[in-house]
């Protein structure tokens, strides 16, 4: 039961860290930059049972200049997670949105200007994440009430007069 709470608060603590850093990010300077390249990426990887699971990744790059002077190419959609997915038309909706030499707006990081994203603000995987750590801590909840019930001397306890 310990376990699955630490592994629960873990886990959303950093589904809340990385949704905190993602709405910081809107705060980051904005510049255009232009698509060099757009492509849709495939991992294929197999479980135990030997079954095969295909993810997807939009594969971007685009160049920008960072105050008008330095050159940087930028790789990440979103700033803190670019996550893979098994939704093959969510990541095929974004290459076909953004092609090859269209001009794009980019956010980079103030005091870091290589660190850089199209989108901030948006990012619905932290969502995930946290979901995921709340799970977790309820499955804890869960076998910790579970235990407590099993325990019937707490009860009888209260109601033995001495």
């Amino acid at each position: 039961m310990i376990i699955t709470l630490i592994i629960g608060l873990i886990i959303c603590f950093w589904g809340v860290t990385i949704h905190i850093l993602d709405i910081k990010s809107k705060k980051w300077n904005e510049t255009i930059g232009t698509i060099i390249n757009a492509e849709l990426k495939e991992k294929i990887s197999t479980d135990s049972d030997r079954r095969a699971e295909i993810h997807y990744k939009a594969d971007l790059e685009y160049m920008y200049y960072s105050n008008g002077k330095n050159e940087f190419v930028g790789k990440q959609l979103l700033p803190y997670s670019d996550m893979w997915s098994p939704y093959k038309k969510e990541k095929l909706a974004i290459i076909k949105k953004l092609k090859k030499g269209d001009k794009v707006k980019v956010y980079y990081h103030p005091e870091k200007p290589s660190k850089s994203c199209l989108i901030t603000g948006a990012n619905y995987y932290t969502k995930y994440i946290i979901s995921g750590g709340l799970v977790f801590i309820a499955l804890a909840l869960v076998i910790w009430i579970y235990e407590l019930s099993q325990d019937m001397t707490i009860v009888l306890d209260q109601v033995m007069t001495q």
